[in-house]
């Protein structure tokens, strides 16, 4: 049999197409019937292509009469490169998404280099005033011999320590030059919990910088309490809580609304005990007071006269010993050693000698069992004091003092 060469004039490509066979069933000795049962398959199938080609034509047709969509943003299959552009606050709501705070505020964040006579620390800073005025946490910066601060483009700049103060852990640093980045801050008081938030800042070492966490407002005006390595009391604070990753290096880094706005410090977190861990539970110092602190540092370089978010811890102003009636003493309690002079309690009648063995109707027996007390009240407030003087008990009511 002769092979057909079917081709495309003017081409040198052949034509592709069905073939179900060159014979017919005449010429293999077939029965007419078969004949007109080919014939039957034969219109069935022209009829199923011709329904299948009127349903085609008719969905082409449909799509035809839709509205053309709007010209839309061609999105590459393989993306090398993104670029984040910072929208302008004129928009109807100015809320920013994670990626548009980070490129607005990273320039004005720095890490912070420590070096102390204990060796070096990190925490984290950020610009401001364009001037070069950086804030940070005093904790970050207490006891240092020399401070280098690292700016968004890995630039390092020795600082000046323009002042600081250990009640509100705030302390404001000072770089030569102008036209730094500065932030914007926003309103604390108008958090709401549950809003985002964005942290900035140094965990773990400055090969970390600028690293981005981000979260909610946990709780707003949060009373925190503040002890020494030896379980007493130091301060009292009211912060921002949040459960946006705050580490150590993080000290001194921005806390930033959805609206790329500065609206708290972050200060410390809870990290738990031997036995209990715990994630997510950090602390901010609000921005509303801190601005006021930092603003006094620069101008005067002390804090000034008070914190509307931290206080000293509530003293009676006194130095004694624990004494039981076993020792020769007529009772047990606090045996008052020394009256320290400039607190209120110098002018309340206490005497020393006196035994303390209640306050507040709470009996006492030692000076934790004081602290316990006193820990939940406040400078200013007014105690009672029971005290045994030389066998004899004597009510005493005095002002608390704070440190």
């Amino acid at each position: 049999m002769q092979e057909e060469n079917n081709q495309v004039p003017g081409t040198e490509q052949p034509i592709y197409c069905w073939n179900y066979g060159a014979q017919s069933a005449y010429d293999r000795g077939a029965k007419p019937r078969r004949r007109r049962g080919a014939l039957t398959f034969a219109i069935i199938m022209t009829v199923a292509f011709l329904v299948s080609f009127g349903v085609l034509i008719g969905v082409l047709v449909r799509f035809a009469d839709q509205p053309a969509l709007p010209d839309a943003e061609v999105v590459p299959s393989v993306i090398s490169e993104r670029v984040v552009y910072v929208r302008e606050y004129d928009s109807e709501s100015g809320v920013l998404t994670v990626p548009e705070i980070a490129e607005k505020v990273k320039p004005s964040v720095v890490g912070v280099k420590v070096m102390s006579a204990t060796g070096m620390g990190v925490g984290t800073g950020f610009v401001i005033r364009e001037d070069g005025y950086i804030a940070t946490n005093y904790h970050v910066v207490e006891g240092a011999l020399s401070v280098i601060v690292i700016l968004y483009d890995g630039s390092e700049h020795q600082a000046e320590i323009v002042g600081g103060d250990a009640l509100t852990d705030l302390a404001v640093l000072k770089i030569k030059g102008l036209n730094y980045p500065a932030v914007e801050f926003g309103d604390s008081s108008a958090l709401l919990v549950g809003e985002l938030v964005v942290a900035i800042g140094t965990p773990s070492g400055l090969e970390l910088a600028g690293t981005v966490t981000d979260g909610i407002v946990s709780a707003i005006d949060r009373n925190v309490k503040i002890y020494d390595q030896t379980g007493v009391l130091t301060k009292r604070m009211t912060l921002i809580q949040t459960n946006a990753n705050i580490n150590p290096g993080n000290s001194g880094g921005p806390l930033i609304n959805d609206r790329g706005q500065v609206i708290g410090i972050t200060t410390l977190k809870i990290t738990g005990n031997y036995t209990t861990s715990y994630e997510g539970l950090g602390f901010a110092l609000p921005i509303n007071g801190a601005r006021e602190i930092l603003t006094s540092i620069i101008e005067t370089g002390s804090a000034g006269d008070g914190s509307s978010f931290a206080t000293g811890r509530p003293v009676l102003g006194i130095k004694g010993g624990n004494v039981t009636r076993g020792q020769g003493y007529p009772a047990e309690g606090i045996l008052v050693s020394e009256i320290t002079p400039g607190y209120p309690v110098e002018h309340s009648g206490l005497q020393v000698g006196d035994i303390i063995v209640e306050l507040n109707g709470i009996r006492v027996y030692t000076t934790a069992d004081v602290n316990a007390i006193t820990e939940d009240l406040n400078g200013g407030d007014l105690v009672t004091l029971v005290v045994n003087r030389n066998g004899r008990e004597v009510t005493l009511e005095l002002e608390l003092g704070w440190e």
